[in-house]
């Protein structure tokens, strides 16, 4: 297909809407499960079933390719730093915060993504850009603050809030450091192989500790919680995102993670009745603020199928 014919373009933009929609959903889904398992059982049985459904992905789309010595320290870097972390944080703070606060703090991810592409040397940061980084830390402390309308500063909902801001950190770096290996690896290659080194990670602590008879006499919504989020959040999720990276960059597919806090809190409060306080909602529109001073000159630049300077598309074998 031609990388720069119109409905190339077209299907990696939708790709990547669906990514994000999955991705705005997971949150509430993930609460209804985490209501009757921990977060390290909850999320050990998820990634179990993202493993097993990339396992045969993999298998069809014939792609995989020996993994050469010089990427392995790549492959651990994107595993634990990026993908594992981001696992790790993610499932305790939805816990802890509501799934319209975890949707909001998802939609950080391409100002983390601008912080680390700034740390690796990749892209400099721009006063426009600093300045939304500023603006979005505001909007993150009055999220923090704003439970039930007053300034909350503790307890378990603040953790909660601070956790999904590091998981974001750790997918920032899983979005920037991919980039390399998706010129020598298909997407379904990359998922799987991350996947089960957090799989591996998680199942190291979490069945010591909880055992599987935790996941004995478990009600049909946990289940169907576990094998929403394994399948669509984590699998498809994360081929599609990665294959959106491979095409257009780590940059200009982060953009994508704005649409994030709109299917997530829309869903939150349509089917779980969640509310949001005035500093909560102020919060989101000082985030908003800042991810559009971050995006403002690469979209003004760039357009419908924009790709980032430092990072060419490459061509897609998936």
């Amino acid at each position: 297909m031609d990388e720069h014919g119109l409905i190339y373009r077209f299907l990696t933009h939708l790709m990547l809407l669906g990514a994000t929609f999955f991705w705005g959903l997971n949150p509430m889904v993930m609460k209804i499960g985490l209501e009757e398992l921990q977060p390290f059982p909850f999320n050990t049985l998820r990634l179990f079933f993202g493993v097993v459904i990339a396992f045969p992905f993999l298998l069809l789309s014939r792609t995989w390719k020996p993994v050469q010595k010089k990427d392995l320290p790549q492959f651990l870097i994107v595993s634990i730093f990026g993908f594992f972390l981001f696992q790790f944080c993610y499932s305790i703070g939805v816990a802890a915060a509501s799934a319209s606060v975890a949707s909001i703090i998802l939609g950080t991810l391409p100002i983390n993504v601008a912080l680390i592409s700034r740390i690796f040397r990749i892209e400099r940061l721009t006063r426009l850009k600093i300045s939304g980084i500023i603006a979005t830390f505001i909007g993150v402390v009055l999220i923090a603050a704003g439970r039930n309308s007053g300034f909350n500063m503790q307890g378990t909902y603040l953790w909660g809030v601070l956790l999904l801001e590091i998981a974001e950190i750790g997918y920032a770096t899983f979005t920037v450091s991919i980039k390399p290996l998706t010129a020598r690896y298909s997407s379904n290659q990359i998922v799987f192989i991350v996947m089960s080194i957090s799989l591996i990670l998680f199942a190291l602590y979490s069945l010591p500790v909880y055992g599987v008879e935790v996941y004995r006499d478990i009600q049909p919504l946990t289940w169907g919680s576990a094998v929403f989020s394994g399948i669509f959040a984590l699998i498809l999720g994360n081929i599609l995102w990665s294959t959106g990276i491979k095409r257009i960059g780590s940059t200009n597919t982060s953009v994508y993670g704005n649409l994030q806090p709109v299917f997530g809190v829309g869903a939150a409060i349509l089917i779980l009745h969640e509310t949001l306080s005035a500093l909560q909602i102020a919060g989101a529109a000082v985030i908003l603020i800042g991810v559009a001073l971050v995006n403002r000159k690469q979209q003004t630049g760039a357009g419908f199928s924009s790709v980032s300077r430092s990072e060419p598309a490459s061509p897609d074998t998936d």
